[in-house]
């Protein structure tokens, strides 16, 4: 495999140039795009933008949602050896500006109307910003200072100057070492931080996990979480492309089930949210539907956890066990199995914690969950479970070449390959979390189990201390307690606290039909949120769940609030991380009344 992004491409693309690479939705349809096809547009679209001035080492940014747009653009600027710095579609304004001109950025990619009149007002404030270039239909023209460019016109205007000067059409040659993408994190706390990553900081992820996953020119993956997010773009993009396989583009993420069956993936890259709100709404449609379809399901899922159990020690299994185990195969898990289209061989969570009953039970319905762990600054992979000698509560081994430790305080220490050059226009930030032997300072917590796969036990910064001195990690008390039907939603607080409470956010659709079946009159969720018989629910809910707990990590007081944590109300980041010093600012007193008397 060639050491740089674009060669890499270029490569591949030769090889399987018939092949699909890219698909896109057209009138419920997908519709395929061909690496011959791609390749042209990268072409074309590179020697455009080097017609608009983009050079060696300049920052060109995307403001957009997945899309093939996205996946062209990002290899033409790695063909100009350009820097692309890809902007969340669901960041605000004043976090957009403060990017753009934080990479000055002078070229700026933007998807939709929508997004575009996003960041009208901030334009002027951006003065590294010479083109705006618009994929939906927008005319040439001039605004706010900056020149308006439709994609298509570019893509149309460098194919001509090609075949006017076929020298545009040669590629820069990048050293491996040189800058390839800044991604600013997505910061929980202060503001964004670009992290520098190098064609091989990213090349080492791609060379080591596509024989780890055995990706190949016959996969498809159905791509729905944000490129923006290292962990879609190198396990979703660079991956696949790279190895020949095809990238689905999902139409939204509301349309995820619907894509799913009509592309027929064989690899998911998912985050543990989505996959607790998969389960979450089958057991729904089980638990609310006919008293044979709930007998089949608890049968089907003690059956297969006894099954899976039995095997993984390699101990007798009962004719009747292997009948029952076929049986609810053809009756219930098949058609569990179409629900990923079919054909789905591996499905890999990373960027947070999976709860462990939720991993274990969803291996035990045969599918091939695989579990991660990285960061942005380590492009982002560290750890990945091996295929079959996976462990549930663990995110594997580190990957090829990388080097993994446990320093004081328990924190996780990163050092290979994959480790980013630093933050860009941050030395201090960079020196206090590189050290001078080249250990990246990860900021979470782990141990390794007796096999060598590492554990995740907690970030260091939220990190719970309570006034009595007990530290207490969060995710997993939150984890716990999500697990319940009526949370949508869970932040747990008590630091210099004597105990923990909980900010909970329901889950409009199971409180309502408890309401309901209670008699309990409303016309909306946020009617009943202080109702004696929901405060009850919700109070037998979090004790059921913590009861395995220690009693210093049990929550004693809870506030259930009516609107849901989100990117736009900034109390979660573009990565759906909890901004756990907003959500505490934004409900200060629900917070203070819950400690009244304490």
């Amino acid at each position: 495999m060639p050491d740089t992004i674009h060669a890499c491409f270029a490569e591949v693309a030769q090889k399987f140039a018939d092949r699909t690479a890219l698909m896109r939705k057209v009138d419920g349809k997908y519709q395929g795009i061909t690496y011959a096809e791609l390749s042209g547009t990268v072409d074309a679209l590179a020697a455009g933008l080097a017609e608009r001035g983009v050079r060696p080492g300049s920052m060109v940014g995307i403001y957009s949602y997945n899309r093939p747009e996205w996946v062209a653009t990002d290899l033409a600027v790695a063909k100009l050896g350009a820097i692309l710095i890809p902007v969340y579609h669901t960041l605000g304004a004043e976090a957009i500006r403060y990017i753009l001109n934080d990479a000055g950025v002078t070229h700026l990619i933007v998807e939709s109307p929508e997004l575009f009149a996003n960041i009208t007002r901030i334009l002027p404030e951006v003065p590294p910003l010479r083109d705006v270039v618009t994929v939906y239909g927008e005319q040439s023209r001039s605004r706010a200072g900056k020149q308006l460019l439709n994609f298509e016109q570019l893509r149309k205007a460098g194919a001509e100057a090609l075949k006017q000067n076929p020298k545009l059409g040669e590629p820069h040659k990048p050293a491996p070492d040189d800058l390839f993408t800044v991604c600013y994190t997505s910061g929980t706390t202060g503001e964004p931080k670009g992290a520098m990553l190098t064609h091989r900081n990213v090349l080492s992820n791609v060379q080591a996990l596509i024989p780890l996953f055995g990706i190949n020119e016959h996969d498809v993956l159905v791509s729905f979480l944000p490129l923006c997010h290292m962990f879609e773009r190198t396990g979703g993009y660079y991956c696949m492309l790279m190895a020949g396989g095809a990238i689905a583009y999902a139409e939204s993420v509301q349309t995820i089930r619907e894509d799913v069956q009509l592309a027929r993936p064989t690899v998911m890259i998912v985050v543990p949210r989505v996959l607790e709100k998969v389960y979450g709404a089958v057991q729904d449609k089980v638990l609310t539907g006919p008293a044979l379809n709930r007998m089949l399901m608890v049968s089907t899922l003690r059956t297969y956890s006894r099954y899976a159990r039995l095997k993984t020690s390699r101990q007798r299994i009962s004719l009747w066990l292997r009948t029952k185990h076929w049986l609810l195969g053809k009756l219930v898990v098949n058609k569990l199995t179409q629900l990923g289209g079919g054909r789905l061989r591996l499905l890999v969570s990373a960027s947070a914690p999976l709860d462990r009953r939720l991993a274990r039970t969803i291996r035990n319905l045969g599918f091939n969950l695989l579990e991660g762990y990285g960061l942005t600054e380590t492009s982002p992979a560290v750890c990945v479970a091996i295929p079959g000698l996976e462990r549930v509560g663990t995110v594997g081994k580190p990957l090829k070449d990388v080097d993994v430790r446990i320093g004081p305080n328990d924190e996780i220490l990163v050092r290979g390959p994959n480790v980013m050059q630093g933050y860009l226009n941050k030395p201090k930030e960079t020196a206090a979390v590189i050290d001078t032997e080249g250990w990246f300072h990860t900021g979470d917590q782990g141990k390794f189990d007796p096999e060598g796969n590492l554990i995740i036990t907690g970030r260091i910064k939220e990190l719970i201390v309570s006034s009595y001195g007990k530290k207490i990690a969060p995710v997993a008390v939150e984890q716990a307690i999500a697990q319940s039907k009526y949370v949508e939603q869970v932040m747990v607080y008590g630091d210099n606290r004597p105990f923990l409470t909980a900010l909970v956010v329901p889950s409009p659709l199971a409180l309502e039909g408890f309401a309901r079946e209670r008699g309990i009159a409303l016309k909306h969720y946020t009617d009943v949120l202080d109702h004696p018989e929901v405060l009850k629910l919700y109070d037998k809910e979090i004790k059921e769940a913590l009861a395995g707990f220690a009693q210093y990590e049990q929550v004693h007081r809870f506030w259930l609030i009516p609107n849901p944590l989100t990117v736009e109300n900034q109390l979660l980041t573009p990565s759906l991380k909890i901004r756990r010093p907003q959500v505490v600012a934004a409900f200060h007193d629900e917070i203070e009344k819950m400690y009244e008397g304490h």
